[in-house]
């Protein structure tokens, strides 16, 4: 667990550690998404009403950097405005150097039950919620040309451009952890 304490130091399991000398975090913020204890309480009790999500092997890499601030400064799942802007320029849509999209493609059927400001529970393969994500948008990203800005190649002979359009769903969704 991280905890700042406003003195340019931070708590880190317990241990005080001094952010004197490090670089700043990428875009200038560091993320910390991870929910208090009465917050995961919160959660839990009402993740039985909420629809939910089987996070695969890669989603489950990326929601971890993004709550704990490896993906930092963002704070959820792209919708299409960082997208494209990350596809046509390598920015965010604020002009953050981005390299690649970081977004959350799930199946039609989920898309379709969506609505904005809905909470979505992103769930490890055995069902154990690990975070929730608020809905901002429900989108279909153009593959081919992600495949092509990001790989530089439409070839599904490219291991990335093959995971992508074979093995991705065509919708996503984006929004806050």
């Amino acid at each position: 667990m991280i905890d700042a304490r406003g003195d340019g130091s931070v708590e880190v399991s317990g241990r005080h550690v001094s952010l004197h000398g490090l670089i700043p975090p990428h875009g200038g913020t560091l993320v910390d998404a991870m929910a208090g204890p009465e917050r995961v309480a919160e959660l839990r009790s009402l993740a039985r009403t909420m629809p939910s999500w089987d996070l695969t092997p890669r989603q489950l890499c990326d929601l971890e950097l993004l709550l704990t601030g490896g993906f930092s400064p963002l704070t959820g799942f792209m919708g299409p405005a960082d997208h494209d802007s990350v596809c046509a320029s390598m920015r965010l849509a604020d002009g953050t150097l981005w390299p690649i999209p970081i977004t959350l493609d799930v199946d039609d059927d989920i898309a379709g039950r969506l609505r904005i400001d809905d909470l979505l529970a992103l769930r490890d393969p055995e069902g154990v919620m690990l975070a929730t994500l608020r809905v901002e948008t429900v989108w279909r990203p153009d593959r081919g040309l992600e495949a092509e800005t990001v790989y530089g190649t439409r070839s599904p002979e490219h291991p990335g451009v093959h995971q992508l359009l074979e093995a991705t769903h065509r919708s996503c969704v984006g929004g806050r952890l």
